[in-house]
Protein backbone atom coordinates (compact mmCIF):
# COMPACT_ATOMS: atom_id res chain seq x y z
CA UNK A 1 0.00 0.00 0.00
CA UNK A 2 1.45 3.34 -0.66
CA UNK A 3 1.83 6.11 1.12
CA UNK A 4 -0.28 7.93 -1.71
CA UNK A 5 -3.14 5.45 -1.24
CA UNK A 6 -3.06 5.79 2.35
CA UNK A 7 -3.35 9.57 1.93
CA UNK A 8 -6.03 9.22 -0.78
CA UNK A 9 -7.92 7.16 2.16
CA UNK A 10 -7.38 9.50 4.79
CA UNK A 11 -8.83 12.26 3.13
CA UNK A 12 -11.66 10.43 1.98
CA UNK A 13 -12.05 9.67 5.50
CA UNK A 14 -11.89 12.88 6.39
CA UNK A 15 -14.72 14.10 4.25
CA UNK A 16 -17.55 15.36 7.27
CA UNK A 17 -20.45 13.39 5.65
CA UNK A 18 -18.54 10.35 4.61
CA UNK A 19 -19.88 7.19 5.99
CA UNK A 20 -18.86 4.62 3.68
CA UNK A 21 -21.11 1.87 3.89
CA UNK A 22 -23.47 2.36 7.46
CA UNK A 23 -24.84 -0.86 7.47
CA UNK A 24 -23.37 -4.14 7.55
CA UNK A 25 -22.68 -6.24 4.68
CA UNK A 26 -25.51 -8.05 4.03
CA UNK A 27 -23.95 -11.77 3.79
CA UNK A 28 -22.26 -10.92 6.98
CA UNK A 29 -26.14 -10.50 8.67
CA UNK A 30 -27.01 -13.57 6.69
CA UNK A 31 -24.12 -16.24 7.71
CA UNK A 32 -22.12 -14.70 10.39
CA UNK A 33 -24.13 -15.75 13.42
CA UNK A 34 -21.47 -16.92 16.04
CA UNK A 35 -22.57 -20.70 15.37
CA UNK A 36 -21.66 -20.76 12.07
CA UNK A 37 -18.45 -23.22 11.04
CA UNK A 38 -16.39 -22.90 13.67
CA UNK A 39 -17.90 -19.92 15.28
CA UNK A 40 -18.92 -22.37 18.60
CA UNK A 41 -17.39 -21.47 21.71
CA UNK A 42 -17.91 -17.99 23.78
CA UNK A 43 -16.71 -14.73 21.94
CA UNK A 44 -15.39 -16.57 18.77
CA UNK A 45 -12.79 -14.11 17.47
CA UNK A 46 -13.10 -12.54 13.93
CA UNK A 47 -10.62 -10.34 11.33
CA UNK A 48 -12.54 -7.47 9.49
CA UNK A 49 -9.68 -7.47 7.04
CA UNK A 50 -9.96 -4.03 5.45
CA UNK A 51 -12.22 -2.36 7.82
CA UNK A 52 -12.91 0.68 6.93
CA UNK A 53 -14.74 2.86 9.55
CA UNK A 54 -15.87 -0.60 11.24
CA UNK A 55 -19.51 -0.64 10.39
CA UNK A 56 -19.13 -4.63 10.34
CA UNK A 57 -16.91 -5.38 12.90
CA UNK A 58 -18.91 -2.93 15.14
CA UNK A 59 -21.83 -5.70 14.24
CA UNK A 60 -20.03 -8.42 14.91
CA UNK A 61 -18.94 -7.23 18.06
CA UNK A 62 -22.53 -6.86 18.84
CA UNK A 63 -23.37 -10.77 17.90
CA UNK A 64 -20.95 -11.70 20.65
CA UNK A 65 -17.22 -11.67 18.83
CA UNK A 66 -14.24 -10.38 19.59
CA UNK A 67 -13.07 -8.89 16.60
CA UNK A 68 -9.65 -7.85 14.93
CA UNK A 69 -10.39 -4.51 12.81
CA UNK A 70 -7.84 -4.12 10.31
CA UNK A 71 -7.21 -0.73 7.90
CA UNK A 72 -4.39 1.23 5.89
CA UNK A 73 -6.29 4.33 6.92
CA UNK A 74 -5.41 5.98 10.16
CA UNK A 75 -8.50 8.08 9.96
CA UNK A 76 -10.74 5.14 9.28
CA UNK A 77 -9.66 3.68 12.31
CA UNK A 78 -9.68 6.56 14.90
CA UNK A 79 -13.48 7.05 13.77
CA UNK A 80 -14.49 3.41 14.12
CA UNK A 81 -12.54 3.59 17.71
CA UNK A 82 -14.75 6.36 18.70
CA UNK A 83 -18.09 4.50 17.13
CA UNK A 84 -16.97 1.79 19.14
CA UNK A 85 -16.99 3.47 22.38
CA UNK A 86 -19.99 5.24 21.86
CA UNK A 87 -21.44 1.63 21.31
CA UNK A 88 -20.27 0.09 24.65
CA UNK A 89 -17.98 -2.00 22.22
CA UNK A 90 -14.66 -0.72 22.51
CA UNK A 91 -13.19 -3.85 24.70
CA UNK A 92 -15.09 -6.40 21.84
CA UNK A 93 -12.86 -4.77 18.76
CA UNK A 94 -9.34 -4.23 18.82
CA UNK A 95 -8.63 -1.88 15.59
CA UNK A 96 -5.36 -2.14 14.00
CA UNK A 97 -3.25 0.23 11.11
CA UNK A 98 -1.73 -1.84 8.72
CA UNK A 99 -0.05 -1.71 5.30
CA UNK A 100 -2.59 -4.15 3.56
CA UNK A 101 0.08 -5.14 1.02
CA UNK A 102 2.33 -6.79 3.60
CA UNK A 103 -0.04 -7.27 7.10
CA UNK A 104 -0.24 -11.04 7.66
CA UNK A 105 -2.61 -11.90 9.94
CA UNK A 106 -1.44 -14.85 12.36
CA UNK A 107 -2.26 -18.54 11.77
CA UNK A 108 -4.76 -20.87 12.44
CA UNK A 109 -6.21 -18.32 14.71
CA UNK A 110 -9.98 -16.65 13.79
CA UNK A 111 -13.04 -18.48 13.38
CA UNK A 112 -14.26 -15.89 10.64
CA UNK A 113 -12.78 -13.68 8.33
CA UNK A 114 -14.30 -11.26 6.59
CA UNK A 115 -13.09 -9.33 3.25
CA UNK A 116 -15.31 -6.51 2.13
CA UNK A 117 -14.45 -4.70 -1.35
CA UNK A 118 -10.60 -5.28 -0.95
CA UNK A 119 -8.48 -7.60 -3.28
CA UNK A 120 -5.12 -8.39 -2.56
CA UNK A 121 -4.41 -12.30 -4.34
CA UNK A 122 -0.87 -12.11 -2.70
CA UNK A 123 -3.18 -12.37 0.92
CA UNK A 124 -5.15 -15.02 -0.62
CA UNK A 125 -2.95 -18.23 1.13
CA UNK A 126 -1.86 -15.51 4.80
CA UNK A 127 -6.15 -15.82 4.90
CA UNK A 128 -6.32 -19.65 4.20
CA UNK A 129 -3.46 -19.91 6.64
CA UNK A 130 -5.37 -17.61 9.42
CA UNK A 131 -8.95 -19.31 9.31
CA UNK A 132 -9.14 -22.15 11.78
CA UNK A 133 -10.31 -25.39 10.73
CA UNK A 134 -14.14 -24.85 10.29
CA UNK A 135 -14.15 -21.18 10.15
CA UNK A 136 -16.12 -19.59 8.28
CA UNK A 137 -14.85 -16.86 5.22
CA UNK A 138 -16.96 -14.51 3.92
CA UNK A 139 -15.32 -12.40 0.78
CA UNK A 140 -16.80 -10.09 -1.43
CA UNK A 141 -15.17 -7.62 -4.09
CA UNK A 142 -15.14 -5.98 -7.48
CA UNK A 143 -14.91 -7.73 -10.52
CA UNK A 144 -14.56 -7.50 -14.13
CA UNK A 145 -17.82 -6.59 -15.31
CA UNK A 146 -16.86 -2.76 -13.33
CA UNK A 147 -14.39 -2.14 -15.69
CA UNK A 148 -17.50 -1.68 -18.22
CA UNK A 149 -18.53 1.38 -16.71
CA UNK A 150 -15.10 2.57 -14.91
CA UNK A 151 -12.37 1.62 -17.07
CA UNK A 152 -10.15 3.81 -14.83
CA UNK A 153 -9.83 0.91 -11.95
CA UNK A 154 -6.71 -1.16 -12.75
CA UNK A 155 -7.43 -4.64 -13.22
CA UNK A 156 -5.07 -6.03 -10.26
CA UNK A 157 -8.50 -4.53 -8.15
CA UNK A 158 -11.08 -6.93 -10.33
CA UNK A 159 -11.45 -10.53 -9.55
CA UNK A 160 -11.60 -12.28 -12.62
CA UNK A 161 -14.64 -14.52 -13.86
CA UNK A 162 -14.51 -17.87 -11.39
CA UNK A 163 -11.13 -16.40 -9.78
CA UNK A 164 -12.41 -16.43 -6.34
CA UNK A 165 -14.24 -19.57 -6.85
CA UNK A 166 -11.07 -21.12 -7.58
CA UNK A 167 -8.83 -19.64 -4.88
CA UNK A 168 -10.64 -21.59 -1.58
CA UNK A 169 -12.05 -24.42 -4.35
CA UNK A 170 -11.53 -27.03 -1.60
CA UNK A 171 -13.51 -24.98 0.43
CA UNK A 172 -17.07 -26.07 1.80
CA UNK A 173 -18.71 -23.57 -0.92
CA UNK A 174 -22.26 -22.19 1.01
CA UNK A 175 -22.74 -19.75 -1.47
CA UNK A 176 -20.84 -18.28 -4.92
CA UNK A 177 -22.11 -15.71 -6.97
CA UNK A 178 -20.73 -13.28 -9.24
CA UNK A 179 -23.77 -11.85 -11.52
CA UNK A 180 -23.27 -8.16 -10.50
CA UNK A 181 -20.31 -5.96 -9.73
CA UNK A 182 -19.08 -8.00 -7.27
CA UNK A 183 -18.10 -11.54 -6.87
CA UNK A 184 -19.34 -12.99 -3.77
CA UNK A 185 -18.31 -16.10 -1.81
CA UNK A 186 -19.14 -17.91 1.79
CA UNK A 187 -17.16 -20.64 2.75
CA UNK A 188 -16.34 -22.96 5.18
CA UNK A 189 -12.22 -24.20 6.01
CA UNK A 190 -12.21 -27.69 6.08
CA UNK A 191 -11.91 -29.44 9.56
CA UNK A 192 -13.05 -29.63 12.66
CA UNK A 193 -14.84 -26.17 14.05
CA UNK A 194 -12.39 -24.95 17.09
CA UNK A 195 -12.77 -21.96 19.25
CA UNK A 196 -11.23 -18.53 18.57
CA UNK A 197 -8.27 -17.27 21.00
CA UNK A 198 -7.55 -13.83 21.56
CA UNK A 199 -3.97 -14.30 21.22
CA UNK A 200 -3.06 -12.05 18.13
Amino acid sequence: MTREDRQRWDRRYQEPHYQGEREPFPLIVQYAQPSACGGAGENPLALDLACGLGHNALWLARQGYRVVAVDGSLTALRRGSEAACQHGLSSAVLFVLADLDHFRPPADCFSLICVIRFLSREMFPAIRAALRPGGLLIYASLNWRCAENRPDIAPKYLLAPGELLEAFSDYEIILYDEEGELSSLVACKPGSAGRGGWAV
